[in-house]
């Protein structure tokens, strides 16, 4: 189910995060309807809804497309990339005033490539990884198993990717409030729910789960 639209912070980032977890594949529909409540976004939305599909087209892909589509969808991963995190690191506040345990997030440091490389490591997709950079999932209902193979693909000591996890939530990167009121995070997801909402497909979430 959709939730409540951003009224309060229409921020361009914190618009196409929510689009991200709410949408991870995308169709024609889901633009029409972010562009309509939200019209000064419109263009980029459309863009980022292209390359999140792409993503997610990517991710189900099968060892049998060709060498020329896969070259494509390399250049449209690229794009996808790009666009998340030109988005992210212009409204990110400066290192000083961010908190300490950003310093120790292996994951904030991966960029648009190592990203991706890490989701295919992972067997997931962009999403998944953005939920495990912005410590959306409840670390205790993570296996031992999975946080080995996040260690590795985040490329990581172990200790330091168990700290992380167990670390403070985060909200979304670039999140900003003009607000006195500070913001909090929403609720945190178990491992299972948040296998199940980042668009996988089936044979994604049963790795993930037999970790």
């Amino acid at each position: 189910m959709t939730s409540e639209p951003l009224r309060n912070t229409p921020d361009l980032n914190d618009v196409l995060y929510q689009f991200a977890i709410e949408h991870p594949k995308p169709d024609a529909a889901d633009v029409d309807a972010y562009a309509r409540i939200y019209p000064h976004h419109a263009a980029a939305i459309t863009e980022f809804a292209i390359e999140l599909a792409t993503d997610a087209l990517f991710a189900d892909a099968s060892s049998a497309v060709s060498d020329s589509s896969d070259s494509d969808v390399d250049k449209a991963m690229s794009r996808f990339h790009n666009r998340l995190y030109a988005v992210g690191s212009t409204a990110a506040p400066p290192a000083s005033a961010q908190p300490n345990t950003a310093l120790a997030n292996p994951f904030a440091s991966l960029d648009r490539i190592a990203m991706r490389q890490a989701a295919q490591q992972l067997h997931a997709n962009s999403v998944f990884v953005m939920k495990l950079r912005d410590r959306q999932i409840r670390p205790e209902t993570m296996s031992d198993g999975f946080r080995r193979v996040a260690a590795d693909a985040a490329k990581a000591p172990l200790d330091v990717v168990i700290a992380h996890f167990a670390g403070q939530q985060t909200l979304a990167a670039g999140q900003r409030y003009k607000s006195d009121v500070k913001p909090t995070a929403g609720p945190l997801e178990t491992f299972e729910e948040a296998v199940r909402s980042s668009g996988l497909s089936p044979e994604q979430e049963a790795y993930l789960l037999s970790l």
